[in-house]
């Protein structure tokens, strides 16, 4: 896959629904993701995977939840649970507190590689089209910070797997709400700063919607303005409809 200059179309098609596939649905941006594809007009339904359930949702019609017990064997999942499903979402990620520990360097590489690129493979089995994860700042396979190339070995094995898109999310520091640790509130200064979870969970669905290049790499800024893009074609959807009952 050739990285390119992020694109994105000027405008939604009628009629075009994201049919969502997501792994890490009870974590922060998770859930954060799980509220704004489950409350959107332009999402018609979502299948999600994980260790456990969201119960915010849990029941409603338009959300399907499966429980994979050990998330390292999704691959070996029938794939038949996605079928229809045009975008997936990665939003595993390791805790904040966890990321430096030389005491968890395998199990973070487990996690936030192991069961990211198996997520992904599971996807395009299922005939996924377009595939977003969360990497992060500075992400390179290069990089002598094991936080840095585990992300940039995550993004490198992803764009082997032939997705017609893909997003790589690079933000820098995340503000995780309620969710957030002490040491998260005290290095974002009691939230004041950081990418709000609910901007990732924005513009990662006007991604699906909109990316029109095969690679989209995005830093927090760019984040932002697809989560704006997001909101204010929500809006319209909304006033459009109102308009015409």
């Amino acid at each position: 896959m050739k990285t390119e200059q992020i694109k994105y179309n000027a405008e939604i098609e009628d009629g075009q629904k994201i049919r969502a596939f997501v792994c890490g649905h009870t974590g922060a941006t998770g859930k954060a993701l799980l509220d704004t594809l489950m409350t959107s007009p332009y999402c018609e339904s979502v299948v999600a995977v994980g260790r456990r359930e969201n119960n915010a949702h849990k029941g409603s019609p338009k959300l399907t939840q499966h429980i994979v017990p050990n998330m390292l064997e999704i691959g070996s999942s029938n794939p038949e649970v996605a079928t229809g499903c045009n975008a997936a979402f990665c939003c595993i990620g390791t805790p904040f507190y966890d990321v430096f520990k030389k005491s968890k360097a395998a199990e973070y590489r487990s996690v936030d590689f192991g069961i990211a690129t198996e997520f992904a493979k599971f996807a395009y089995r299922a005939g996924v089209q377009f595939f977003a994860v969360i990497t992060g700042e500075g992400s390179d396979s290069s990089s002598k910070s094991n936080m840095y190339r585990v992300k940039g070995e995550v993004e490198d094995c992803v764009k082997t797997i032939e997705f017609e898109r893909v997003a790589f999310l690079r933000p820098g520091l995340l503000n995780r709400g309620a969710d957030a640790t002490l040491m998260e509130r005290i290095a974002s200064l009691g939230g004041t700063i950081g990418l709000p979870v609910s901007k990732i969970a924005g513009g990662m669905a006007w991604m699906a919607l909109a990316q029109t290049v095969s690679v989209g790499i995005y830093s927090s800024k760019e984040i932002r303005e697809a989560a704006s893009m997001f909101e204010n074609a929500s809006g319209m959807f909304v006033k459009k409809q109102s308009t015409t009952i």
